[in-house]
């Protein structure tokens, strides 16, 4: 039966490759035995101290079957390909980093360009109302703190602070309203 990859074909069919019997641990094993299983079987297929194509192979068959029962996600996901009988060409797919920079590329030729915010007659109308209540805010601030500090001086209070908050916040609020105009938005 010839082997492509982690995948055995059979008569035209595609059959998922049991890591478990890879490895030689039952499916409900741990991650400790897991990894013990793998340890004995990479020092009698490792390459260098058994060199041939075939045990080259295998060693890569083992380690692929260790990455995928090593990681909680890859294995239930694996477990729940080889209980229903999902079959695929491969069980885990990553993209190389050149192909993910083919994507992100792709992405963003693709996008949609943006369009500028129209704004409705409503938000224009709300707008225009939040600027002269925060216009007659401010002016009214300053008035108040004018009329404290003038005609009703209360003990220990400061009127000058309504007076300063006032101007300070109506010039920031023009200033910030006439560059928004500027803007156009």
């Amino acid at each position: 039966m010839p082997i492509f990859g982690s995948v055995f074909l059979s008569k035209g069919a595609l059959q998922l490759t049991n890591y478990y019997h890879i490895l030689g641990v039952h499916a409900n094993a741990t991650p400790a035995s897991i990894k013990r299983a793998f340890r004995q079987k990479a020092k009698h297929l490792h390459p260098d101290v058994n060199p041939g194509m075939e045990s080259t192979r295998k060693f890569q068959l083992a380690n692929e079957a260790y990455q995928v029962l090593i990681d909680p996600d890859k294995r239930r996901l694996y477990d729940l390909r080889l209980r229903h009988g999902i079959k695929g060409a491969t069980v885990y797919y990553r993209p190389s980093p050149a192909q993910q920079a083919a994507a992100r590329r792709y992405a963003y030729q693709r996008r949609e360009p943006e369009v500028p915010h129209v704004p409705t007659r409503f938000e224009k109308l709300f707008d225009r109302f939040l600027f002269f209540f925060m216009l007659l805010s401010g002016l009214g601030a300053i008035f108040f703190g004018i009329y404290r500090a003038a005609v009703e001086p209360v003990d220990g209070v400061n009127p000058y602070v309504g007076i300063v908050f006032g101007v300070v916040f109506t010039s920031l609020f023009l200033y910030l309203w006439d560059k928004k105009q500027r803007l156009g938005m």
